[in-house]
């Protein structure tokens, strides 16, 4: 009977594990006045509110084009940043291009992570536009300064009724923060709008399994995610909301824009075609003495935790550890408050293993000694298999008069395993999405421990660990069982294979504690 639940409860955890996606799929939170765009795009659309077809950065109105399909191929005129992050903005004053110089694609290759990039097959860039208004001369240098931990770049360009457009950008040193302020000269009334645009996005390479990858944004408390198979389907949507932030994110990376203000009210939008997609907010701004202000925030960087809280508004919610929120966090926090004192989170993994194992000390004691119970009752239980065998009610009546006889719980065996279950699928969430543990290193060959275990060698010790365990509890009377049992290390090592070689620690340190355990409490009991 142990043996049995012991199987179903390995059997169900590795369906939630890969299923989970499927079956649960995450729930998209219903911003206030959220609308579904019409098939008229004159009306319904940004496009409405975007660009002709000879000026890609400001609208004319019903006969406007969007500004995403007209590419980046604008001459870009200025690169500047500071020491974490570096922009590209071309003539048309989009951001074209932006790298995090403390971030590499791979360990094997020492190319830098770029969040915003043009001029390939899968482009991502910010633009923004002023409603009703032509670019009719482009952006331009006006001075570049660098001081007190500053860079500030101001650029200008003139819009098609002679406003002149001026803008400030404003980068501050060790930070992924950019304060964009635009001034419309004698532009009093005029709106402007901000998105953040990827083309082509690689969505059937993306490992998206069980984590959200794409358009995203947080408005009044929740989270807003929107797939690229919604926007193909639904072509936009739209929603007011105070405050807030949208963009454009990665496992470990993203692009947000937000307005300073975060007590003003803003429109935000998702667009999309099958090709381009957009996530953008209109900015009403405001009136200083005729002209017309409007005061916004990107940000281009990795989903840091302690890094986006500090921001205030709300972006550390794009790590979103999902349906284990409860205790992938504490664990998360916990894994960085190690840090600061042991500087290899495989080392941080096994001191969390130990101080789980002595948590939860108590109750897996007690399952270990159900266990022992069971296997110590086993020449009855082959007995009653060689008496009842043929009649499967009886055989049942008898087994669970034997186990009320002796005080022992049945599915006590099984404790020890549910209890891993769920901090399990934690931590896994956890080394799937942190970027503090991309690319850490353990010892010897795991130099990444997000990733797997590039030679297998701790999904084999973690089967050959199980194996062990198996060994060590009760073993069933019922042949097939038997061979289920058997062949459960070998189609556990199978799917340990590809798991991030953290959580393959996990396991097999967590299995060394048990087996140790284990073994004691059989010692004490006087169970071979």
């Amino acid at each position: 009977m142990d043996n049995k639940n012991l199987v179903l409860a390995f059997a169900l955890s590795m369906a939630v594990l890969f299923g989970w996606s499927w079956m649960f799929p995450p729930e998209q939170p219903k911003p206030r006045s959220v609308e579904q765009a019409q098939n008229n795009p004159a009306n319904n659309t940004v496009a409405s509110q975007s660009t002709t077809a000879n000026d890609t950065t400001s609208t004319s109105s019903a006969n406007a084009v969007d500004p995403t399909t007209q590419g980046t191929t604008s001459a870009s005129i200025q690169t500047f940043g500071n020491d974490v992050l570096e922009l590209t903005i071309n003539a048309k004053g989009w951001v074209t291009d932006a790298t995090l110089l403390d971030y590499q694609v791979s360990l094997d290759n020492p190319e830098k992570i770029k969040p915003l990039t043009s001029g390939q097959f899968h482009e991502a860039y910010i633009n923004s536009g002023v409603v009703g208004q032509k670019l009719v001369e482009p952006f331009k240098l006006v001075s570049l300064d660098e001081k007190n931990n500053k860079t500030i770049a101001i650029f200008e360009g003139k819009l098609s009724d002679g406003y002149l457009w001026q803008r400030t950008y404003t980068l501050v040193q060790g930070s992924y923060l950019v304060n964009v302020k635009d001034r419309l000269v004698g532009g009093a009334g005029l709106k402007l709008y901000r998105q953040v645009v990827e083309k082509n996005p690689l969505t059937e390479s993306m490992d998206t399994y069980n984590e959200h990858v794409g358009p995203i944004g947080y408005f009044e408390d929740k989270l807003f995610e929107v797939s690229y198979d919604d926007l193909d389907e639904s072509g936009a949507k739209k929603l007011a909301a105070l405050g807030g932030w949208t963009g454009m994110m990665t496992r470990y990376f993203i692009s947000a824009i937000y307005g300073a203000n975060q007590d003003e009210s803003y429109r935000y939008y998702y667009k999309g075609d099958g090709r381009s997609y957009q996530a953008g907010l209109i900015n009403d701004g405001m009136v200083e003495q005729g002209d017309m202000v409007f005061d916004n925030n990107m940000y281009i960087g990795p989903k840091a935790v302690p890094t986006l809280e500090k921001l205030g508004v709300g972006l550390e919610r794009s790590v979103d550890f999902g349906w284990f929120t409860v205790i992938a966090e504490p664990l998360h926090e916990i894994m960085l408050w190690m840090n600061q004192y042991v500087s290899n989170f495989g080392v941080i993994i096994i001191l969390m293993v130990i101080a789980l194992k002595i948590i939860l000390f108590i109750p897996t004691q007690s399952g270990y000694r159900s266990m022992a119970s069971m296997r110590k009752l086993q020449p009855e239980m082959v007995r009653l298999k060689d008496r009842y065998g043929d009649d499967r009610a009886k055989m049942g009546q008898e087994v669970m008069a034997m186990y009320k006889k002796n005080k022992v719980n049945p599915l006590g065996g099984c404790l020890p395993i549910l209890m891993q279950m769920p901090i399990f699928f934690a931590l896994y969430k956890v080394l799937l999405i942190s970027i503090e543990l991309r690319q850490a290193p353990f010892y010897g060959w795991i130099e990444d421990m997000s990733v797997q275990d590039p030679f297998f060698v701790l999904p084999v010790l973690m089967g050959i660990s199980m194996f062990i365990q198996m060994k060590l509890n009760p073993q069933p009377t019922d042949p097939m069982q038997a061979k289920v049992m058997q062949f459960l290390p070998i189609m556990m090592t199978a799917v340990f294979l590809f798991f991030p070689a953290g959580l393959v620690l996990y396991w097999v340190v967590n299995n060394i504690l048990s087996i140790i355990q284990q073994r004691l409490v059989m010692r004490s009991m006087n169970v071979d």
